[in-house]
């Protein structure tokens, strides 16, 4: 299976300056997932999408391609992910004779999904014969305990939720889940045609809460340094 590997990241970055390169156990975000694509089993080509020259220069350090410049419409707050990679799609399809089966969006900010994770997450894709595999973790609070709150702060809507659950143990709730933004897989030519990761045949490769960290704010960051430091992240797995 021919699988195009595409790393996604803006210079702009407002929770975390520069969040894409910023270093954790002496490795920048972006190394992460570019380490584990080339160390997976199934990587055909592995480029990344950016608009920025320094993060491009730091991406071929570590054996990322960087094919073209991403353009400066779709590096802003509000461009659509999705516009970013068609764009890189479109780009591949004008410019590289191999046909893909599949692409596997890494996006830095989820760094710590492991070379197996992306192999286990392929073979899901391949067993299942699917159209999509997301990465997923177990949420915390089940849906039964979370809803809007008025603007007078009424909570109504929390209390038509509760309503005959208020003795309900967790333990017999079902599992939720919740995607973690660590991988993303789908079809070529069905991501091409519908815009999406999602489908009825869309499957869940589930992660650990602590590989599945999503960093958007600095504390997010300062948490992900803790558990490399504390040895809870094996660091060598990227070395």
């Amino acid at each position: 299976m021919n699988t195009l590997f595409l790393i996604t990241a803006r210079g702009g970055s407002r929770g975390v300056p520069k969040k894409n390169i910023c270093k954790i156990g002496g490795l920048p975000l972006l190394a992460y997932k570019a380490i584990a694509a080339r160390k997976s089993n199934y990587c055909t080509r592995l480029i990344i999408s950016t608009d920025s020259d320094e993060i491009a220069a730091v991406a071929r350090e570590y054996g990322v391609e960087v094919p073209f410049t991403r353009p400066a419409e779709l590096a802003t707050d509000s461009a659509n992910s999705m516009d970013v990679i068609l764009h890189a799609m479109d780009w591949i399809e004008k410019n590289d004779p191999v046909k893909y089966d599949a692409l596997c969006l890494l996006e830095p900010s989820t760094p710590f999904s492991t070379p197996d994770d992306v192999n286990q997450a392929i073979l899901l894709y391949q067993n299942k014969n699917a159209l999509g595999v997301l990465g997923v973790k177990q949420v915390k609070d089940h849906s039964i305990f979370v809803s809007p709150i008025g603007d007078d702060l009424n909570m109504a809507r929390h209390y038509e939720k509760m309503r005959g659950n208020y003795h309900t143990p967790r333990q017999v709730l079902i599992h939720e889940y919740t995607m973690n933004g660590a991988i993303y897989l789908a079809a070529w030519d069905y991501l091409k045609e519908y815009h999406t990761f999602h489908s009825p045949r869309t499957y869940a490769y589930i992660m650990p809460e602590e590989r599945s960290i999503e960093i958007d704010e600095m504390n997010d960051l300062y948490y992900a340094i803790f558990l490399v430091e504390k040895g809870l992240i094996d660091i060598n797995i990227w070395k």
